[in-house]
């Protein structure tokens, strides 16, 4: 019996507060919103406002002035300049090697090749005849 009466009185207590906040919210929807707003938000506005603004309109002037700058200069390399040294350095690399030039692993094995036929030549048909194996 005790334990009936006490979540009576629970339930009563959870009835009286939902009353309680539903009248408060009606009031709140009846008037104006203007009414409750707290009013240290009203004159809560940046003290430095202003001057950050015209912070951010300078550097931004200063950033725009370097990059005309920038866009404007003239180039100090010249790649044509150094186009044309490649391939003359290129030509004189191919007049002082005494094989020709050639890259990867069949390049060189077909180098070798052409070297042991010059050879071969120069010193006459180079056989097995010419030393006696025949």
């Amino acid at each position: 019996m005790k334990k009936e009466q006490m979540m009576e009185e629970r339930y009563a207590e959870i009835e009286r507060d939902n009353r309680y906040l539903l009248e408060k919210m009606s009031h709140i929807m009846r008037h104006s919103s203007d009414e409750h707003t707290n009013e240290s938000m009203k004159y809560s506005k940046s003290l430095t406002k202003e001057y950050r603004k015209r912070e951010m309109k300078r550097i931004t002037g200063e950033n725009q002035e370097i990059l005309r700058r920038i866009q404007g200069a003239e180039p100090t390399y010249d790649h044509m300049a150094w186009e044309e040294d490649a391939r003359r350095h290129e030509s004189y690399k191919k007049n002082i090697c005494e094989l020709p030039i050639a890259t990867g692993p069949l390049a060189v094995a077909a180098e070798a090749a052409q070297s042991v036929r010059q050879t071969q030549a120069m010193r006459g048909s180079g056989g097995a005849e010419e030393l006696g194996y025949n």
